[in-house]
């Protein structure tokens, strides 16, 4: 472990220098040349693929979306024939000639985007001179890294298996891969050099919106938590506030924290959202579970990380507490040990059945110390372990009925101490199980599929004791005179869900081409809160004398004890629990309308939900222009409206208050006073949905081996929950949260590989410009910051807060740059991220206050500036065969490989900075 104190840095030339030089090697690899010859200009065009292996019908149907060809003759034909798929970059020509492989079908064409299949006969051309394809060999596959971004459209980003295999990921969590996102943005305290023990995830914020109204999808269905996502963050101490009783802080929007290992495909819906989502007004990341594709593997890994291997920085004031861990509450970690374990295994069951599971364990172990009420320094040590098993069955009962089975289980837990003053240790846990069960049908001219679900979502707290006193008469002897915790939590939500999608196969009426889609999102959720137990609090004075000395022996046994106290506070939140249920209907259709060289998307969702009793419409509308009727370069505009999420802890916080009763008595035992809070409804609150409306312009150009797109998005968004105090001093949620954010991405994909002395290399290259302002000034009270309508003055102007720069999630300007090598004849991948990220401004209270011309005082709100930062993250990955059927895997991962770092400090009280250098070793086994 290596220790550097800092004041400030902004060191950035020589990582600059060494980032635009890995740009310019890696960018040479872009100028290859990469379209083949075909039958003709329609054949010759150039998609990207991801059709999966099985029945043909739908490989063929997939195909035809894909490419923009009509295809006739899908009926007797294609029945009971199966494919192997395809994955890559083709022609569409090849395409459906490697689809067609071995079914004895082949095709001709029969006019302008359109081919008839039928038998095949003999290679070459028959009578009328149509095209009949001889059988040919299938390879293996052409998946290729960053070979699938893109693929769903403009506003959709794909990352297949092989990238999420390759791109330096750090923890491995689902998060951690969508770095290289132009559109996604961290918040600044993400990677903090003092808490590199944590396993927990980060979160996301996608085009300024809060990072708790993202929608996560596993296998299509919706997972997110909406128990008190909001309130992010670790929590090693003070889990809760018995004085305030709310719900437990450190939960998150992510019911499941997965590990990528189980993954096979990630997409993140940033802007031109289909009409089939809703439930957020960021974005939507959609996961896909792995299935079994017809090849039995089992892979297993074990990997370690240690402070031992990572540079630290701090500020000077703090280098003793942190060499010495001295912080209780787990900011300070330099002494710490990560290990994980994980095992996926793919396995054919019988010739249309196949399983996949993954199951992992992710460690961490860190030592703390603390200093108690009687100056005694202790140490603890924290366990924080993520595990994780999730899987899949899948049967293809004929072409046309698929049966899939998947099920998920993750759960975080680790162990805390309640305060550095009450004593008491606690576990805390972020769990999310379920099972869903999945059927797709296949008919001559559409797809419907149906899915039936459950998942539960919880966070609890489990505490050593449920009773924290006071005992002032222990300071005479020097001993704690605090002691207990804070008892026992329990918030749960069990969602039911039951959908359908149909999608109707491209038709054509009159010179248009429609694709129709329509479904349904039925959701039923029963979520609680519970004091399994009473918690209670005695806080006792003393008789006579000073509680700071130990109180006076009043009763003169020549004992300083609880018989000279007196019990002065008593409180109880009572055993309890609160549950809501409520349900969610939508409804959705859209349809895909093609015109010549222009494409009209136009869809409508309805959604209703019982909770704040609101009924949501969102419209959905992009267009897009290919120019010269080849996909080369393809215009597009939107105009989108999407409805975030309810969340329960609306609806329970003055509840949960009112299971409080404090006592307050006199020294000779009578009462002085008691209080309680009174119990209001949430729909006392009336309030609306938060929604967001996008604008979004972008293009997409085709030069030659690069594929780029440039897109402007902005979203103004509304009716965000925030608080307010009523005549009578009690807080109520209101719609009064605002925000702006302008945002420009490009980002640039090699579509073919440099190949260089029996080398591969492919690269992305993304870059983001935003200005986001927001009235909501704190990244930790989230919807329960306090709202204020008072007028403030920021640089020389009376203005209104949501008019400030956005607290956090709030970067104006990154360069992500990928790059992945492979060397096949050494079995070696070297894979780069290069992340440049600029420091940008956030306005803070300066505590003065600025006399307006008519006399009234307003707060002087002025800006706090940040460094900027280059890190560079490498990896390689060795994959040595080591006998027939086996293959070896070993892993080296280096984050911040330049060690640069800044000072992410947001007050003047405290010093935050980045994480330094910090390496990983993987070591593992594949048969």
């Amino acid at each position: 472990m290596t220790v550097t104190s800092h004041r400030r840095s902004c060191a950035v030339l020589k990582p600059l220098a060494l980032a635009i030089h890995l740009g310019c090697l890696s960018l040479t690899g872009l100028a290859l040349p990469a379209f083949a010859e075909a039958e003709s200009a329609m054949l010759g065009q150039v998609h990207q693929y991801a059709i999966a292996a099985g029945p043909l019908n739908a490989a063929l149907n997939q195909f035809a979306r894909d490419s923009g060809l009509y295809i006739s003759g899908l009926g007797e034909l294609t029945q009971g024939k199966q494919t192997a798929g395809l994955q890559g970059r083709y022609a569409a020509g090849e395409a459906l000639q490697r689809l067609l492989a071995g079914s004895g079908l082949g095709y001709r064409l029969s006019g302008e985007r359109a081919v008839v299949l039928q038998p095949r006969i003999q290679s070459g051309r028959d009578e009328n001179n149509d095209l009949i394809l001889a059988p040919v060999t299938i390879e293996a596959s052409s998946e290729t890294v960053f070979g699938d971004n893109g693929e769903g459209g403009m506003g959709v980003s794909v990352y297949n298996q092989k990238t999420i295999e390759a791109i330096p990921t750090g923890a491995g969590n689902l998060t951690d891969l969508l770095q290289i996102n132009p559109a996604v943005d961290y918040s600044r305290s993400s990677s903090n050099s003092a808490s590199s023990g944590s396993m927990r995830p980060d979160e996301i914020s996608i085009h300024g919106q809060a990072f708790y109204q993202n929608a996560f999808i596993i296998d299509g269905i919706d997972t997110t938590s909406d128990l008190n996502p909001g309130s992010g963050g670790d929590t090693y101490s003070n889990p809760i506030t018995p004085t305030n009783l709310s719900m437990l802080g450190g939960s998150s929007p992510q019911s499941y924290y997965v590990d990528l290992d189980a993954l096979e495909m990630v997409k993140v819906h940033d802007s031109n959202i289909s009409a089939a989502y809703g439930g957020f007004t960021g974005g939507v990341v959609e996961a896909r579970l792995k299935r079994y594709s017809g090849e039995d593997s089992v892979s297993i890994k074990y990997g370690m990380q240690s402070d031992a291997w990572e540079s630290f920085h701090v500020a000077a004031d703090d280098e003793e507490d942190f060499s010495n861990a001295d912080s209780y509450d787990g900011s300070f970690t330099p002494d710490y040990r990560k290990q994980n374990f994980s095992l996926t295994a793919l396995q054919g069951i019988s010739d249309n059945l196949g399983a996949t599971v993954t199951l992992s364990r992710r460690t961490s172990r860190f030592r703390q110390q603390y200093e108690n009420a009687a100056d005694e320094v202790r140490d603890i040590y924290y366990n924080d372990t993520i595990d994780n098993l999730m899987g899949r069955f899948d049967m293809a009962v004929n072409d046309r009925l698929d049966l899939g089975l998947s099920y998920r289980y993750a759960n975080r837990y680790h162990d805390g101490l309640t305060s550095s003053t009450y004593d008491g240790t606690f576990e805390k846990a972020h769990q999310g199980y379920g099972l869903g069960a999945e059927m797709a049908y296949r008919f001559d001219q559409s797809k419907l599929q149906m899915q039936l679900a459950f998942d539960s979502a919880a966070d609890t707290l489990k505490s050593d004791s449920a009773t924290f006193a006071y005992h002032p008469s222990a300071n005479y002897y020097g001993s704690p005179a605090y002691a207990g915790a804070y008892g026992d939590v329990n918030q749960q939500q069990d969602t039911y869900t039951f959908k359908v999608d149909w999608q109707r196969d491209a038709i054509q009426w009159g010179p248009t081409r429609h694709q129709l889609s329509a479904g349904s999102n039925l959701r039923y959720i029963n979520a609680y809160y519970e004091l399994p137990r009473d918690i209670e609090s005695y806080v006792y004075s003393c008789i006579s004398g000073s509680a700071a000395s130990g109180c006076n022996d009043s009763n003169g046994d020549g004992v300083h004890d609880s018989s000279d106290e007196y019990l002065r506070t008593y409180a109880v939140n009572q055993a309890n629990q609160l549950s809501k249920e409520y349900g969610q209907l939508s409804l959705y259709v859209q349809d895909d309308i093609s015109l010549g060289k222009w494409q009209l998307t136009a869809g409508l969702r309805a959604d209703q939900e019982t909770l704040l009793d609101n009924l949501d419409l969102s419209p959905r509308l992009a267009l897009q222009w290919d120019a010269f009727g080849d996909k080369s370069t393809v215009l597009m505009a939107g105009a989108s409206r999407y409805y975030g999420r309810s969340f329960l802890r609306y609806a329970i916080n003055d509840t949960l208050r009112s299971w409080r009763t404090s006592t307050t008595y006199n020294s000779d035992g009578s009462v002085r006073s008691t209080s309680q809070t009174s119990d209001r409804s949430l729909q006392d609150y009336n309030l609306r949905t938060p929604y967001s409306d996008e604008l979004a312009l972008g293009i997409t150009q085709q030069l030659g081996p690069v594929a780029a797109t440039l897109k402007y998005v902005n979203r103004e968004s509304r009716d965000g929950v925030q608080r307010t105090r009523d005549d009578d001093g009690l807080y109520y949620y209101t719609n009064e949260g605002r925000s702006s954010t302008d945002e420009i991405t490009l980002e640039v994909s090699s579509r073919d590989a440099l190949q260089l002395w029996g080398s591969q290399t492919r690269a992305l290259l993304g870059i983001g410009w935003k200005q986001s302002e927001s009235n909501a000034q704190s990244s930790e009270d989230s919807y329960d910051e306090t709202y204020t309508d008072e007028q403030i003055y920021y640089h020389g102007n009376l203005i209104y807060s949501d008019q400030l720069p956005a607290w956090d999630y709030n970067i104006p300007f990154t360069v992500k740059f990928s790059t992945v090598t492979e060397i096949p004849g050494w079995h070696l991948t070297w894979s780069n991220f290069v992340n440049l990220r600029s420091g940008g401004t956030t306005a803070v209270d300066s505590g003065e206050d600025y006399t307006g011309s008519d006399g009234g005082s307003y707060d002087i709100y002025e800006d706090r500036n940040f460094d900027d930062l280059i890190t560079l993250d490498t990896r390689f990955q060795w994959r040595p065969p080591l006998f027939s059927k086996y293959e070896g895997y070993v892993q080296l991962e280096v984050n911040n490989l330049l060690d640069d770092v800044v000072d992410t400090s947001t007050s003047n009280s405290s010093t935050s900075y980045t994480a330094g250098r910090r390496a990983s070793v993987e070591v593992g086994l594949r048969f």
